[in-house]
């Protein structure tokens, strides 16, 4: 494309004008439109092509216009041509500035021609630049498309990375505490290790004294046979001792004064040897009768007053261990009021000073271990029931109902009875049983008479039941052990409750009286005529062993009361009731 040709006429309309950059003429400017306007100034900038690269357009080829001939008008042709460039033509002279229109016009129509051949050409560029350009636009929306669409995906990108990040962070908390823990069952692992060291040394161990813990268990069978053997003979013979002795059998404790006693005068005791006493009242001790005033006296046993509760009970726990062996036993106290019949079977504080009852019950509980080890299982059970102006009343019922309690048999064929609606504990050890016994205590009836500040009212009687069983050697036992503090005697002359000493009495006159039918072994025995006498029918002439201990004090003015003691315990020493049996059965099934 040939360059615009400079324009020789400079005149006021065709000065040349600056137009993007370039200078061109007024003629020029004002002929192109607005897109060739565009057009020239696109051809000077930078187009984003692909990729995002300017690229120069390359500027439109303009052929030149041809050269136009100029006259000459003087005498060489530069001359002229100056000359003609600003003629100066006269105003008159029509034709010359006819002339010179002319060449204007033939100079403008030349412009004209190769304006509008650029214009052609031009529009072309411009229809090549628009093609382009739409080229250039699409790509550009592929590229701004790809853009979004990178944009979006690296943010995305961005989202997962951050959350790959947390994950990151998660992981590696979980990895260290995973390794912790590895470390920590690396530690238990070896602490396993050795531990299984020591368990194959402990089993070892173990499988050798399984082996040793086998064969003394057979030994210990045997051995537990033998001794199971060995208990029985053990049981019979002391039975046989007992049947030797008596079913019934009769001990004398002679009570010390007391110190605010020491002044009272006392009659004369003496023991012959450990079974027998002689009494003889001090005002006869020089008249005539001196032979006639001593009276002997033989029992199965004498405690004299310097003997403790420790002595006394060493000869009364034969008894208990009957109870134990199955065989059912009665011991009961009996004497005058203030003999000290209630510190024999209760005692008082202390464990020095424990009567029979307590005693009783501590070896009960002893015994009861042996007999575990032995394979014997027991239970025992204790009810507490007193006798009060021919009343039973329940110690362990704190109202004293008195409508319910009746005396029955157990059945029509043996002699054992039992008391009804009466309020019975079990017994899980001593502790137990002493706290039924002070309840107990509390709610018996007490008086002050002219012999004792304290005298028992009533006949106190303390019922332990124990029931053993063997399923290994396929036995059971019952027994009964009744232990009875007897309302003292007490002459009615010098009493101060008239009533309750006439029912004392009585009950004890009825007493008397069985033992006597009993000695002389009459066809009826009169258990029925007090409730003290059928309540103790089984332990008087039943199968029971019996043991009565008769409490005494030296005072002279007891002289009398003492010696009716006296009599009567020798009656009971004197009667023979039958053979106790052991009340054991073999039980098939369990």
């Amino acid at each position: 494309m040939s360059k615009i040709p400079k324009l020789p006429i400079s005149t006021k309309e065709n000065r040349p004008t600056i137009l993007n950059g370039r200078p061109t003429s007024r003629i020029l400017a004002k002929t192109l439109s607005d897109a060739d306007k565009k057009l020239l100034i696109l051809n000077h900038t930078k187009p984003i092509g692909r990729n995002g690269v300017t690229t120069t357009l390359p500027a439109p080829r303009v052929k030149r216009a041809a050269s136009v001939p100029v006259v000459a008008a003087g005498p060489s042709a530069k001359s002229n041509n100056k000359t003609n460039l600003n003629p100066k033509i006269p105003p008159y002279d029509y034709k010359a500035r006819f002339q010179d229109l002319l060449e204007k016009h033939k100079v403008l129509k030349a412009e004209y021609s190769d304006l509008k051949e650029k214009h052609v050409e031009t529009n072309e560029d411009y229809e090549k630049v628009k093609e382009a350009l739409q080229s250039t636009n699409t790509e550009k929306d592929i590229i701004r498309e790809k853009l979004l669409n990178t944009i979006k995906d690296l943010k995305e990108r961005t989202s997962e990375l951050q959350n790959l990040k947390i994950d990151y962070d998660i992981t590696k908390h979980a990895y260290e505490e995973l390794q912790n823990k590895i470390k920590i069952l690396n530690e238990v692992a070896n602490s396993l290790k050795q531990k299984s060291l020591e368990y194959d040394h402990l089993d070892k161990e173990y499988n050798d004294l399984s082996q040793r813990h086998k064969s003394l268990q057979e030994e210990t069978d045997a051995l537990q046979n033998i001794l199971a053997l060995m208990y029985k003979d053990q049981r019979i013979l002391r039975n046989t001792v007992q049947d030797l002795k008596g079913n019934i059998r009769v001990y004398c404790r002679v009570r010390p004064p007391l110190e605010s006693e020491k002044s009272k005068p006392l009659f004369s005791l003496n023991v012959l040897d450990a079974c027998s006493i002689e009494v003889e009242k001090t005002e006869l001790l020089s008249s005539a009768k001196k032979g006639k005033s001593q009276h002997s006296f033989t029992f199965d046993g004498i405690f004299t007053p310097h003997a403790s509760q420790e002595d006394v009970f060493t000869q009364v726990s034969s008894m208990i261990q009957s109870a134990l062996d199955g065989y059912n036993v009665c011991i009961f106290a009996y004497g005058q009021t203030g003999s000290g019949k209630t510190y024999t079977m209760e005692g008082s504080c202390g464990k020095e000073n424990y009567g029979i009852i307590p005693r009783s019950i501590d070896m009960i509980f002893s015994c009861m271990e042996d007999l575990k080890r032995m394979g014997w299982e027991l239970t025992v059970k204790a009810n507490f029931l007193e006798i009060y102006n021919e009343v039973i009343y329940d110690l362990l019922d704190s109202n004293k109902e008195q409508d319910n309690h009746d005396i029955k048999m157990v059945n029509s064929k043996g002699t054992d009875v039992y008391v009804s609606n009466l309020k019975e504990e079990e017994v899980a050890s001593a502790h137990d049983f002493i706290r039924l016994l002070m309840f107990a205590q509390r709610n018996r009836q007490t008086a002050a008479t002219l012999n004792n500040e304290r005298s028992s009212r009533s006949h106190s009687v303390a019922q332990i039941k124990i029931a053993a069983i063997n399923e290994t050697r396929k036995e059971k036992f019952t027994s009964n052990l009744n232990l009875v503090d007897l309302a003292g005697s007490e002459s009615g002359k010098t009493t101060q409750r008239m009533d309750e000493t006439k029912h004392i009495n009585r009950s004890l006159s009825e007493l008397s009286k069985v033992i006597l039918s009993l000695q002389t072994h009459q066809s009826h025995i009169p258990y029925r005529n007090s409730k003290l006498t059928h309540l103790l029918m089984p332990s008087l002439g039943g199968n029971s062993k019996t043991l009565m201990l008769v409490n005494i004090n030296q005072f002279d003015e007891c002289f009398g009361e003492t010696l009716n003691s006296l009599r009567f315990a020798t009656k009971v020493n004197s009667c023979r009731t039958t053979k106790a049996k052991k009340n054991l059965t073999m039980v098939d099934n369990f």
